[in-house]
């Protein structure tokens, strides 16, 4: 039985390369990621706001607050992690996100489930799994996908891992999923879709062709883009001199 995450199925979408290094090599134990300091900063970030919703009754809800388990929270990081070149700019763009997000959005909320995990088998022999940041009740008792994003909104927006999540949340929960956001808490900025059911199935449909596809591949070709910055096995792909000339000539 095939087991993927909306996750996996981005990667191996974005770049065949990085895919082979991350769930084929990576499993052989032959190539590790490295993850850069902006990742650990952000899993905070993430975390923090899990806790701010999930532990913090709303009548105990501030800005204030917020930021003193933030503070908290990096305060715990570990004494080499401090040690980081840089690392501040990291603290103070946490502190900035974490800011937009106490002015920009209700923190008095009461979401319907904060980072639940689901695993569930929505076609046969195929089985989905993935951890959502947080899902709200509309009103007339439909659901809302929120994916937190430590970043500004960019140019080309890909909905498709939300409605995966869709798919997984429905299987799950036997409930309707009619939205999902990207909310992102650079800016503050709100992106958001609607899902009809043509759209899901059109999703799962997608899906489980892909996953066809993912079985069968053996070629593992790189896709060199801005992708690449971000890439937690940069340092040792084997195409590292290619993409910083491309970065070079084109400034990402």
């Amino acid at each position: 039985m095939a087991r993927i995450s909306p996750l996996k199925v981005r990667v191996f979408e974005t770049c065949r390369l990085r895919f082979r290094y991350q769930y084929v090599d990576k499993d052989a134990g032959r190539v590790k990621p490295r993850l850069r300091p902006a990742d650990t900063a952000g899993s905070l970030v993430h975390r923090v706001l899990c806790d701010f919703y999930s532990k913090v009754p709303a009548n105990q809800r501030s800005h204030d607050r917020l930021l003193d388990m933030f503070n908290d929270g990096w305060a715990a990081l570990t004494p080499n992690y401090h040690r980081i070149a840089g690392v501040e700019k990291h603290y103070e763009a946490s502190l900035h996100q974490l800011n937009n997000f106490s002015t920009k959005f209700d923190i008095d909320a009461q979401p319907f489930m904060v980072e639940p995990y689901f695993q569930e088998e929505i076609a046969p022999g195929l089985t989905l799994f993935g951890r959502l940041d947080r899902l709200d009740e509309n009103p007339e008792g439909t659901l809302h996908i929120i994916d937190y994003k430590t970043g500004t909104q960019p140019e080309e927006i890909d909905p498709k891992q939300l409605m995966f999540y869709a798919l997984l949340v429905e299987a799950k929960l036997h409930r309707s999923v009619t939205k999902a956001s990207f909310w992102y808490l650079d800016d503050g900025s709100v992106w958001t879709t609607d899902f009809s059911d043509d759209d899901k199935r059109r999703a799962r449909e997608e899906l489980i062709a892909t996953v066809a596809e993912m079985d069968a591949a053996h070629d593992f070709p790189p896709t060199i883009a801005p992708h690449c910055a971000y890439c937690p096995f940069l340092k040792v792909c084997e195409f590292h001199k290619e993409i910083a000339e491309v970065r070079a000539r084109e400034g990402w």
